[in-house]
């Protein structure tokens, strides 16, 4: 991956497009789902080896480090001076790195309402401690701090209305979900300075310093249920296994069965929200966590998920190409959303790409067979009798998924 994104980049720095992407001559590649900073070192010996292999000055090749499993929270400052030849910014991701907390923390205990993860206290000091090691590390003038996404793309009011906070947090750059947000989002940066904001904090460096402790802290502060979700009312249980079963399936039937990654897709009151692997990664880890603990049992998750498949099914009519999920219930879209889900707390990291890409070659193939039908029923005789001759028989099977890592 790092070789091919490297030599897709070298017209860039050959002078050979219109536009140039880089002044000095960099290509700039976003990191994900390093897990601190061992792996960070990793990548840096892992660019050196490209840039050899393409005959690239060293260093050419520059890192985003998305902030977004809890090792590398813990160990930011680790993370970045492992990198610091090749940093270019740093940045929160809370999508993945929810998903990360819950499947870190998957033997812990039942994790609080997927709508209470934000609030508690990990988070405040996950979204906190990033931007003060950027600042205390001197990245500002010199890389960006990012900010996450903004999850509702439909709701670009609400969006003006509050993602001017990041930057207030000290953030000079953010995730948005499509150009007309980009715009909009825009508008925050004529309305704060950032350099002021980070110069101010830069200033109270000893204030910055004397809050590490207390957020390490806060990151190790596990989001678990009261009382094991005793005090939880059924209602309330099977309101969140609801939201976390749509939402599940939304995503798996466009990307399994059509091959859509990243897009909007409809909750469960039919608001549009961006989906990509990051929610599934929530949404199936939570309900995974949630079996393991005997918050919710399997009866019940199977029920609810082929009632949402009914939601699931009836919000994509007249999607061209869609599956339906019921009343089958046996395509590959249903058999990845339920390994995501009773084999979640074993998959490693809880990430969802390979059961994903495995279903999804799953179903090309069944395309494949269905094509090949076709083409043998059709009329061979120019107008008369149809000729069916029978379709080479086809065994489809999933690969078994890996071993999960100790």
């Amino acid at each position: 991956d790092a070789m091919v994104t490297a030599a897709a980049a070298m017209h860039d720095l050959q002078g050979n497009s219109r536009v140039t992407n880089s002044k000095t001559g960099s290509v700039y590649i976003v990191k994900p789902k390093m897990h601190g900073p061992e792996e960070g070192a990793f990548t840096a010996e892992l660019f050196s080896r490209v840039e050899g292999e393409l005959g690239l000055p060293l260093h050419t090749l520059k890192v985003g480090v998305m902030d977004e499993e809890r090792r590398t929270s813990l160990n930011l400052r680790q993370m970045m001076a492992a990198t610091k030849e090749r940093l270019f910014f740093i940045n929160t991701g809370f999508l993945d790195r929810t998903g990360d907390e819950i499947h870190t923390s998957m033997e812990a205990g039942p994790m609080m309402l997927k709508a209470d993860l934000k609030g508690a206290p990990w988070y405040s000091n996950y979204e906190e401690s990033n931007v003060d090691c950027g600042v205390a590390l001197k990245l500002v003038g010199k890389g960006q701090i990012g900010k996450g996404m903004w999850a509702a793309p439909d709701d670009m009011a609400k969006m003006v209305r509050d993602k001017g906070a990041q930057l207030a947090a000290g953030a000079s750059t953010a995730w948005v979900p499509s150009p007309t947000a980009a715009t909009l989002h825009a508008l925050h940066y004529h309305a704060t300075s950032v350099k002021e904001v980070q110069g101010g904090m830069a200033a109270r460096a000893a204030e910055i310093a004397s809050r590490a402790s207390s957020q390490a802290a806060g990151l190790m502060t596990i989001p678990l249920l009261p009382a094991g979700g005793k005090s939880l009312s059924a209602d309330a249980i099977q309101r969140d296994l609801d939201n976390n079963a749509q939402g599940l399936l939304g995503y798996v039937v466009r990307w399994v069965g059509q091959g859509v990654g990243c897009s909007k897709v409809p909750d469960f009151d039919n608001v549009q929200l961006m989906e990509d692997r990051a929610t599934l990664r929530i949404s199936s880890q939570h309900i995974a966590n949630w079996l393991h603990h005997g918050v919710v049992n399997e009866e019940q998750v199977l029920e609810t998920v082929k009632r949402m498949a009914a939601v699931v099914d009836k919000q994509n009519l007249g999607e061209r190409g869609y599956k339906p999920l019921a009343p089958s219930f046996d395509g590959p879209e249903w058999h990845a959303a339920l390994e995501l889900i009773f084999k979640g707390r074993d998959i490693p990291n809880g990430y969802t790409e390979e059961t994903l890409s495995r279903w999804r070659r799953v179903r090309k193939a069944m395309e494949e067979v269905e094509e090949v039908e076709q083409l043998f029923s059709k009329d061979a005789g120019g107008g008369k009798d149809e000729l069916k001759k029978p379709a080479p028989e086809v065994q489809i099977s999933p690969s078994p998924p890996p071993r999960p890592h100790a």
